[in-house]
């Protein structure tokens, strides 16, 4: 009876594969956080288009006092202002997403190894078992042969 295939770097692969696994995890976790700082900064783009659109049409309607039209030119500041702050943690928030896509390339890899090699191994450890197996049943046959008297 074979035994059975025993890949001896087992331990180094479930290591890596589980690495990958924090990766992935990782990498979802800052796409999600892209997404949402994406959302965020639409929405304040929306609210800043909404704003100048309704202050033309007051314009249109001769109905604004100066008191509002410099309320809605201050928000419309501040929201510009929020925007800008906005890209900037967009920016980042994308720059973090590629470094974390990169870190799970990079495990991706190094797991490919492991299992490329362990494949390589099996493929050995078979090729031996083969040789192994047909040098026994060469030997079972010599055997009955000579026992036989035919050789």
């Amino acid at each position: 009876m074979t035994k059975a295939f025993n890949f001896s770097l087992q331990k180094v692969l479930d290591v890596r594969t589980m690495v990958e696994d924090a990766k992935a995890i990782d990498l979802q976790k800052a796409q999600a956080e892209m997404q949402l700082e994406k959302q965020k900064l639409a929405s304040t783009q929306a609210e800043k288009d909404a704003i100048v659109q309704s202050k033309t049409k007051n314009n249109q309607d001769q109905n604004i006092t100066l008191h509002s039209l410099n309320n809605r030119m201050a928000y419309v500041e501040q929201l510009t202002d929020e925007i800008v702050k906005q890209g900037k943690v967009v920016v980042k928030s994308e720059e973090s997403t590629e470094e974390q896509r990169v870190a799970f390339v990079q495990a991706s890899k190094e797991k490919m190894v492991m299992e490329k090699l362990k494949e390589h191994h099996k493929e050995v450890f078979k090729r031996k078992v083969n040789q192994e197996q047909v040098k026994s049943e060469s030997e079972v046959a010599a055997r009955i042969a000579r026992k036989e008297g035919v050789v």
